[in-house]
């Protein structure tokens, strides 16, 4: 393509820092008055605002607010910005001149929910669900996740034989902990690996124990931990799947332990959680790697049982306690083990704060910024003496699910690229360029093929034997996310044909065809993972996703376009009652999913 190559370079000192930011504001400067330059001369009266609108409605943003406001200029700013930095499209940026629509460029919003303000979209679907969507805000979800009620903070627990007591953690015995922080570990942590499991049982857990549970972060590890076993039991008990135990034992499905009782919580595991919080009270001015660990644990916990805003509230901590060590830290050794667990925090930070904030337009914490210079991890063990535990805690899966979150964690990558340089539209031919959506298509199947073999998937495959809940996920979520992206390529064009399809080429219909294809038949939408519900991973995300599907289906099949038309896949219908079918169900925890549920039955 001609391009030069761009190497990165060493994260300056701090002794370099200030000058750098000398120099960058210089050149934004520049760029600015290049740009503003260039509108004055190509477009002379386009700073002049015209008594009337006489712009198409692709010409406008899709949403209903004016361009001056604050959040008109979030959505509709330029995507030059949007392309230079991952961070232009989720801040606020001031502005003394209207750049946004000098170039007629308008940013395609990634979240799914804004699909319904496109304008074509609000032409094409039935008036009852127009005016019921525009009796709502701009960000509903968000509105209604914020007012809805905190977790309930005092859970009866009948469970123990001494009775209930404010001093009931050092009771528990020590079935109950390894039980649940085993089925923590089965679960959860292979697909969001957090800790070190060899560290927790050998370290944590025991300063955990021996301080009594105090208000300490080790305790508060260990009781976030057993708040997510509970989950854990739960998804052994939907899934029909055996606990895990030390001697492996004949498949006879899931049988419930004497402590069962503990998991019964609403949600479960809340008493557990409620415990850490309180404890965490003491310790919430802390920004280190165990009190990042934390935050990220929570926020897992909030994913699970469905509360966004409380999740992105929670990795924001965990965000500024990463950025916290990286500010004042000279440098940080990545290959020893405590620098690769930093590198797990940050990308399991990064990549869950990337989908929340995409999706409800909350404010980033700035972690992205320091993607280029975080090596992904590299899995190294815990320094393990010869007599010790250690060889209980050996699992042969161990590298399976690491590679798994490894080829996650490059696909998110890949995602965002393809926002930054896809998403945005002009009404003119060629646009989004060719070349660029080659250039995707190609990464993401250099993507698939350079999985490694345990990892390979098929477009064919409809069996799953998988020994555990962890595997179901772990597959379903790789051949999702395959899927997730090639439907986002084809996104931008839909955007097009809906708006401008005059301008929409033969090709670019192929292009939202095939991406309609990759929006249909996501295993982690349908079938054993939707029948664990507490261990599915990003809930929220996927009811998101499939809410904007749902809408771009209808309006299609409703288009006066034969051309687009005739991009819907067959079986179409059907897979949208499968998708109904999710978001009606996780609705019933969800009172934000629950209104989405309550708009598409005006379909």
């Amino acid at each position: 393509m001609s391009l030069d190559c761009t190497y990165q370079t060493p994260r300056p000192t701090k002794k370099d820092q200030s000058m750098a930011v000398a120099i960058n504001a210089i050149r934004r400067l520049e760029t600015k008055v290049e740009e503003l330059t260039a509108a004055i001369t190509t477009t002379p009266t386009a700073l002049i605002a015209p008594a009337t609108d006489h712009r198409s409605p692709i010409s406008t943003c899709s949403h209903s607010e004016s361009p001056s406001s604050p959040l008109a200029r979030r959505d509709c700013g330029s995507v030059h910005g949007a392309g230079a930095s991952p961070r232009a499209d989720g801040t606020l940026v001031k502005s003394t001149y209207p750049i946004p629509n000098t170039f007629g460029k308008v940013n395609i919003s990634f979240s799914q929910h804004y699909v319904s303000l496109w304008p074509a979209i609000k032409q094409s679907l039935p008036p009852e669900f127009v005016s019921a969507r525009n009796d709502l805000p701009k960000d509903y979800i968000v509105d209604i996740e914020s007012a809805r009620p905190h977790l309930p903070m005092d859970i009866h627990m009948s469970y123990l034989t001494s009775g209930y007591s404010d001093n009931w953690l050092p009771d528990l015995p020590l079935s109950v902990i390894k039980g649940l922080s085993d089925a923590y570990f089965a679960v959860f942590h292979r697909n969001t690996p957090v800790l070190d499991k060899f560290h927790f049982f050998s370290n944590t857990l025991g300063m955990a124990m021996e301080d009594d549970f105090g208000y300490d972060i080790e305790t508060c590890l260990v009781l976030n931990v057993l708040a997510l076993g509970c989950l854990a039991v739960k998804t052994h008990q939907e899934g029909n799947f055996s606990l895990p135990t030390r001697v492996p034992a004949l498949d006879a499905g899931f049988v419930r332990p004497e402590w069962y009782e503990l998991v019964l919580d609403d949600p479960p595991g809340l008493k557990f959680f409620n415990e850490a919080r309180k404890r965490f009270g003491f310790l919430m001015c802390q920004n280190d790697l165990q009190t990042g660990q934390f935050y990220m644990l929570s926020t897992l916990y909030y994913a699970q049982i469905l509360r966004p805003i409380d999740s992105w509230t929670t990795v924001n901590r965990a965000a500024l306690c990463c950025m916290g060590v990286l500010t004042r830290t000279e440098i940080i050794d990545f290959d020893d083990w405590e620098g690769d667990m930093f590198s797990r925090l940050f990308w399991n930070t990064l990549m869950y704060e990337t989908i929340i904030v995409q999706e409800l337009s909350l404010p980033l914490s700035g972690l992205l910024d320091y993607e280029a210079d975080i090596p992904i991890p590299k899995f190294m063990a815990f320094s393990r003496p010869k007599t010790s535990i250690s060889g209980l805690l050996v699992d042969d899966d161990d590298s399976f699910f690491n590679f798994h979150f490894l080829a996650q964690a490059a696909h998110r990558i890949i995602l965002t690229r393809i926002r930054h340089n896809l998403y945005s539209f002009v009404e003119k031919k060629g646009y989004p360029s060719p070349t660029l959506t080659v250039e995707m298509h190609h990464q993401l199947e250099q993507w698939r093929n350079n999985l490694p073999p345990s990892l390979q998937f098929s477009d064919s495959d409809t069996t799953d034997h998988s020994p555990s809940p962890a595997h179901v996920m772990a597959k379903a979520m790789l051949r999702s996310r395959y899927l997730v992206a090639k439907f986002h390529i084809g996104r931008p064009f839909l955007y097009k044909a809906l708006h401008a399809p005059a301008h929409t080429t033969e090709s670019e219909y192929s292009e939202i065809r095939a991406g309609f294809r990759g929006g249909m038949y996501w295993p982690t939408t349908m079938g054993p993972c939707t029948q664990m519900l507490s261990a599915l991973p990003i809930k929220f995300g996927w009811c998101s996703q499939c809410f904007g599907l749902i809408l771009m289906f209808h309006a299609v099949a409703r288009s006066p376009n034969p051309k687009l038309r005739e991009t819907l896949p067959a079986g179409w219908q059907q897979w949208v009652q499968i998708m109904v079918a999710l978001i009606e169900d996780c609705g019933k925890y969800s009172p934000g999913i629950a209104k989405d549920a309550e708009l598409l039955r005006l379909l």
